[in-house]
């Protein structure tokens, strides 16, 4: 007879159980997409009189930003780097005018200004400090004035920013992800008219440098039943047993030990077959770590004869953290077997008690074959 563990062993079993639930750390790994290099440049124009000329919200052109392919692992997080410079030109200019009277030297000037911005999914950066840049034209009141852009030296414009956790899955796939630049801001002001042509400011701006991402991820959840070896099926069998006695059999699930490793969920559990009369203690738990295992019991009830089968296929997946659509799911499958057969006759071992008739005959053949002996000798 196969006897079950004992309440302590059990317990203690299931202690031990406990604490190889505890969750290992694991390190998160990083890896980079190509950098992107882009030039982009927006402009705006002035003329003589009233306020300032506007064309706030210009766009500086797009970058397509790889995405983290999710065959890698979990995406825990991603970060958007941004390697840049803005310079700026102003420009004065003026048509030549008319009439009479004398034509004095006269100086015509303008000035403009702007912002920058980049957007992308969980990513806003602004560059709120405008940057400024004027400009001046010389000549005769009654002529044209040309003369040339004044152009400022470049502004860094860097950026390093974590994408919002709640935006991590549009950084998932296989395409890209969007990021935009901006100018917010982005006014031109030509100061009163004294040529007699008409005075115009017009401000460009340029923007340039290199954008990419880096991505923050964990592997994969490993789940198996063996701690050294991927194993997706189990077969357990109990072998045979007779009506009344105790079967019980142990088994384990692990995620497979790797200190870049996301924690493992059992989700679901779903069985098929004598599953009433093949059991387990199997329950849902989530976030078992690295290199961690959960230990379980499967049991026969041996109660009524038979031959029994059953399956049990686990629903897995990654733990829940990162993002969602960067998660895997794994089945495994857990099949039980036994066999109990009814308990032997007692009677049929013992036998049948010779009846009377029998032991007198037997007397007699023990007689004869004493007499014989006797002759003989």
């Amino acid at each position: 007879m196969r006897l079950a563990p004992s309440t302590l062993n059990q317990k203690i079993v299931f202690a031990l159980g406990a604490l190889a639930l505890m969750p290992q750390p694991a390190n998160a790994l990083l890896i980079s997409t190509s950098s992107v290099s882009f030039s982009n440049s927006a402009s705006v124009s002035d003329t003589e009189g009233g306020g300032a000329s506007k064309n706030n919200g210009a766009s500086l052109g797009t970058s397509a930003i790889s995405q983290f392919n999710s065959n890698q692992g979990v995406l825990m997080g991603a970060t958007l780097d941004l390697a840049s410079t803005r310079t700026q030109s102003t420009w004065v200019k003026s048509t030549a005018g008319g009439g009479t009277g004398a034509n004095s030297s006269v100086t015509s000037s303008g000035s403009g200004s702007s912002t920058a911005s980049v957007s992308a999914p969980g990513v806003n950066g602004a560059f709120a400090s405008a940057i400024s840049n004027s400009d001046t034209c010389a000549g005769k009141l009654k002529d044209a004035c040309a003369g040339s852009a004044t152009t400022s030296s470049a502004t860094s414009t860097n950026l390093h920013q974590a994408v919002s956790s709640a935006n991590l899955d549009s950084y998932v796939g296989t395409g890209d992800v969007t990021l935009a630049r901006t100018a917010p801001v982005l006014e031109a002001t030509q100061a009163a008219g004294v040529f007699t042509g008409t005075e115009t400011t017009q401000y460009d701006i340029n923007w340039a440098g290199n954008v990419g991402a880096t991505y923050d991820y964990l592997l994969h959840a490993a789940p198996s039943f063996d701690g050294s070896s991927t194993m997706l099926t189990l077969n357990l069998d109990f072998g045979v047993f007779h009506v009344g006695d105790a079967a019980t059999l142990g088994f384990s699930l692990f995620n497979m030990v790797n200190a870049d490793r996301v924690g493992l969920d059992l989700d679901s559990i779903s069985g098929s077959g004598d599953i009433s009369t093949l059991l387990t203690d199997l329950g849902g738990f989530s976030g078992l770590g690295q290199g961690s295992s959960y230990d379980w019991l499967a049991t026969l009830d041996t109660s009524s004869a038979g031959i029994f089968n059953a399956s049990y296929t686990l629903g897995l997946s990654d733990a829940d953290v990162g993002a969602a659509s960067s998660r895997a799911a794994y089945s495994l499958i857990l099949n039980l077997t036994g066999t109990v057969n009814e308990l032997p006759n007692p009677a049929a071992q013992v036998g049948e008690v010779p009846e009377p008739t029998t032991f007198a005959l037997l007397g007699l053949g023990l007689a004869g074959l004493g007499f014989s002996r006797r002759k003989k000798s």
